[in-house]
């Protein structure tokens, strides 16, 4: 297996760490706002990640290519809401549409220090 397909795999495990300690900090009701936005932004990444990845890990390209869109999706909404960017344009910025919001997570996962690819 190649470094990159091993960076993919830890990347997926920490999310879903990460998406387990949001399901226990839902069940107590202590979830907050930024909680919430670092899953959502390390899962965007990750989905755009795993796009990239479909043909090598043979992975139905439709199936990964939909999960990139929701996952933009649902952190471009949360950033709308919250006001929550941290990238040169907020999620509010016209430029944003539902056409390029794989451009937004990049922008967002840069911003983070994280692999947008």
């Amino acid at each position: 297996m190649t470094e990159d397909l091993w960076s993919l795999l830890r990347s997926t495990y920490k999310v879903q760490r990460m998406g387990d300690d949001l399901r226990l900090s839902d069940a107590a009701g202590t979830t907050t706002p930024e909680q919430e936005r670092e899953y959502r932004l390390h899962r965007a990444t990750l989905a755009q990640r795993h796009l990239a990845a479909a043909a090598a890990t043979g992975s139905d390209p439709e199936e990964a290519r939909q999960d990139a869109e929701l996952t933009a999706s649902l952190l471009w909404k949360h950033d709308t809401l919250h006001g929550s960017h941290r990238g040169p344009l907020p999620a509010t910025h016209p430029d944003w549409k539902a056409s390029n919001l794989a451009d937004y997570v990049r922008q967002e996962a840069e911003a983070a220090g994280l692999e947008p690819r």
